[in-house]
């Protein structure tokens, strides 16, 4: 992770530095950043390790080889050894995330102190593990843990570091379960995501959406933060933003043009949201190469 601005509670630490704690080569890198304004994260790859990124607040998007990966508060993303891996049009939008950056069990015996029957089944579990998992928010607290003993701790502490990890990575391959809404109504709910991508130019009324399903407009609005993990308005404004960027990418379109196509009274405010969840106006996406 990198970031050209330094006016957020940025927090990270290499273990290439790691002083007290060179003798625990297990973890590369663990940081936290929180950032109001989209941020710009283009290829990069871990030869031998897992990247974690837990998403603390707000929605991410990611980008391997493998497509294209939606992420938001509460849940994790990460990718395997050696996998190129981007945030989606290559900026990454406002949100807090701590990230863990974590060698392959496979490439170090002893990984955590674990004997090598144990360590098999963990390299074996983390390279089938979904590319997002639900997290049970002790993740965070233990993510806080480490952070303390490194800024305050001293090498005698390293069994605590390794204790922190391991619970994250349990915590990982053992997440909770998700919590259920009905298959009828969890099914509508879908359906209307469906309509919603269809049309997102279209002005929804939460009160419109909420009749669809047949429920109250503050049980939709619940259900659909449990859904995905944000409110109907920010997830139909970054629909229109995924249209957007692929309108201006055409030969004839024109910023003001594809402001009303989607929608929006004036191109000032259509620019004023592209450039929050894009990171750039739409003229400088629109004349990348």
């Amino acid at each position: 992770m990198s970031r050209s601005k330094h006016d957020s509670p940025r927090w990270v630490y290499e273990w290439r530095d790691a002083g007290e704690f060179a003798a625990f080569p297990e973890l590369e890198m663990i940081g936290f950043d929180r950032f109001q304004e989209a941020l710009p994260l283009s290829d990069h790859q871990h030869a031998r390790c897992y990247e974690f990124v837990y998403v603390e607040h707000g929605k991410l998007s990611w980008e391997v080889d493998s497509g294209p990966h939606a992420t938001h508060a509460g849940q994790c993303f990460h990718t395997k050894p050696g996998e190129w891996h981007r945030a989606r049009f290559n900026f990454m939008e406002p949100a807090s995330i701590w990230w863990i950056i974590v060698v392959d069990p496979g490439e170090m015996p002893g990984w955590l102190g674990f004997e090598e029957a144990d360590r098999l089944r963990v390299q074996a579990a983390l390279a089938a593990l979904p590319r997002v998992v639900n997290a049970d928010i002790r993740i965070r607290e233990q993510l806080l843990k480490l952070r303390g003993i490194i800024e305050h701790g001293t090498s005698g502490d390293l069994f605590r570091v390794r204790h922190h990890l391991l619970d994250i990575v349990l915590q990982l391959l053992y997440p909770p379960t998700a919590r259920q809404i009905p298959l009828d109504l969890r099914e509508a709910m879908l359906a209307l995501t469906a309509e919603l991508e269809a049309e997102p130019e279209r002005r929804w009324a939460n009160r419109e959406l909420a009749a669809k399903v047949g429920v109250s407009e503050s049980h939709f609005y619940r259900l659909f933060h449990d859904l995905h993990g944000q409110s109907p308005a920010n997830y139909i404004d970054r629909l229109r933003m995924n249209r957007a960027c692929g309108l201006l990418r055409l030969p004839e379109a024109s910023v003001t043009g594809v402001a009303m196509d989607l929608g929006y009274k004036t191109s000032q405010h259509f620019a004023t949201v592209f450039k929050k969840y894009i990171g750039v106006s739409p003229t400088q996406w629109r004349n990348e190469e």
